[in-house]
């Protein structure tokens, strides 16, 4: 809220023209600028920035297609369990698939199935923010 530069008191944006209470004219400084509430204000620098919530279809998509790779909880600002699913799919997927491939089952088919396999908690995920009203980001905020 502005305050008046004479009387020092509180004022609201309509009384741009008079104070209510000391009847100065103009009593709010041409530069005053209000605060938006809805900016996230960095503790340390004390910059801050407009946060936008992020877009469920993007993050279904990504979450369906490359959600082996950590791509959705990536983009949904979830970093700790992107680097969970990005190092389990190179351990699995990578080293005891790749093992499966060449040592057990030598078709190509048996690792696609493999593949496809630790694809399903992915899928299963992208349907849950696909048809959930309470899926947040990372940030706390609600998926638009």
């Amino acid at each position: 809220m502005p305050k008046c530069r004479n009387c020092n008191k509180t004022i609201s944006k309509q009384d741009f023209d008079i104070c209510p209470y000391c009847g100065t004219p103009h009593p709010i400084e041409s530069g005053y600028k209000t605060q938006d509430v809805t900016q996230f204000i960095d503790p340390v620098t004390g910059e801050y920035e407009l946060y936008t919530s992020k877009s469920r279809l993007v993050a279904v998509l990504l979450e369906a297609f490359l959600g082996l790779f950590g791509a959705g909880f990536f983009y949904l600002g979830r970093k700790k369990w992107a680097w969970i699913s990005l190092i389990v799919t190179l351990v699995l997927v990578g080293g005891v698939g790749s093992l499966i491939y060449f040592l057990a089952w030598p078709s190509f088919l048996a690792y696609l199935i493999f593949i496809l396999v630790s694809y399903l908690p992915h899928w299963g995920y992208a349907f849950y923010l696909g048809l959930s009203h309470s899926a947040k980001d990372g940030q706390g905020e609600f998926l638009r």
